[in-house]
């Protein structure tokens, strides 16, 4: 069966338009946590180019 582009593009659902996100602020606990979690992470990575840096010979 031979369809054209036009029969194809019926057959597609339609697409909705995307739904704006905006950001948020968070506060109190949740921020908290973030600024907790950026700590922790800097301090894997200072311990990690430690680790690197006393292991390599």
């Amino acid at each position: 069966m031979n369809r054209s582009a036009k029969d194809l593009r019926e057959d597609l659902v339609p697409v909705e338009e995307p739904i704006q996100l905006t950001p948020i602020q968070p506060k109190g606990a949740v921020r908290a946590v973030f600024w907790g979690l950026r700590v922790y992470i800097a301090l894997m990575v200072a311990l990690v180019v430690i680790g690197f840096l006393h292991g390599a010979h």
